[in-house]
């Protein structure tokens, strides 16, 4: 993708402000062309007082963060990283159904604005003809009373491929939703996603999301492994409950409830 054609699809605070419904509008909105890490900024921005609902957007991360301290690759003018600074009033246990929520609103987001039929690898990817497009990483910041103080909601897309095509670790399993530059797409993309999300948010704990959550979700009744301390163990997911914990299924017919934070799932 040439330097022009990338400008061809500029992100700007006025472009994603126009899409934005009325009933949601933002109560801040910064958009950078690079920053370390959108959700690094939007910590600290948390700590001094940002308002819920406010978001920060850029065109590239240099220090990308996924979960389990995994890099994100988040190159130049090719896709949108985007955090939005939550203040819920929710436990911690439960910030994965902002992850879920997302999971679903990137979803619809993509479905409204393309032919893409996306779907959810529990619980924070999105993948397209089998290729992860989007990751989501919720990070929360504890007051001294161990209450949750504020939630950073971090998505990053792959909009258009890399210049220069993903990196060799990746190729395989990475995709965009794009081979080539649609105008305004990115604007348009992340005031739908943060439409969707708060038409949600208001309802997280009723989890109403769910249902929509599981219809997308593409490890259901497929074969999977189970990775945790390094130990793969073959399994099957079976489905998933109000709390977004995958019931999974062991070759010996023991089952067993996975949150999040204790594996990782290869399909």
């Amino acid at each position: 993708m040439t330097e022009n054609s990338s400008n061809f699809d500029i992100l700007t605070k006025e472009g994603i402000l126009s899409h934005i419904k009325p009933e949601f509008s933002l109560p801040q909105i910064q958009v950078f062309d690079t920053v370390t890490s959108t959700n690094l900024l939007a910590k600290e921005a948390g700590v001094s007082g940002l308002p819920h609902g406010s978001i920060i957007v850029a065109s590239h991360q240099t220090a990308g963060r996924g979960r389990l301290g995994r890099t994100f690759y988040s190159p130049s003018a090719s896709g949108i990283y985007m955090s939005t600074l939550l203040r819920p009033t929710l436990s911690l246990e439960e910030t994965t159904l902002i992850t879920t929520c997302a999971a679903v609103s990137v979803c619809e987001a993509i479905e409204a604005l393309t032919d893409l039929s996306p779907k959810i690898k529990w619980v924070n990817d999105i993948f397209i003809n089998g290729k992860k497009v989007c990751g989501i990483l919720t990070e929360s910041v504890l007051s001294t009373s161990g209450s949750i103080d504020f939630s950073v909601l971090g998505i990053g897309i792959n909009v258009y491929p890399p210049e220069n095509g993903f990196p060799d670790d990746i190729s395989n399993i990475a995709t965009a939703l794009f081979t080539e530059p649609v105008y305004g797409f990115r604007n348009r993309l992340v005031a739908e996603i943060y439409n969707s999300f708060m038409s949600h948010y208001d309802s997280l704990s009723t989890r109403a999301h769910i249902p929509l959550y599981k219809s997308r979700c593409f490890v259901l009744n497929k074969p999977i492994s189970v990775i945790s301390n390094g130990t793969s163990t073959p399994a099957t997911a079976l489905d998933i409950d109000n709390d977004c914990r995958l019931l999974v299924k062991y070759e010996n017919g023991s089952q067993e409830y996975l949150s999040s934070g204790e594996i990782s799932i290869r399909v």
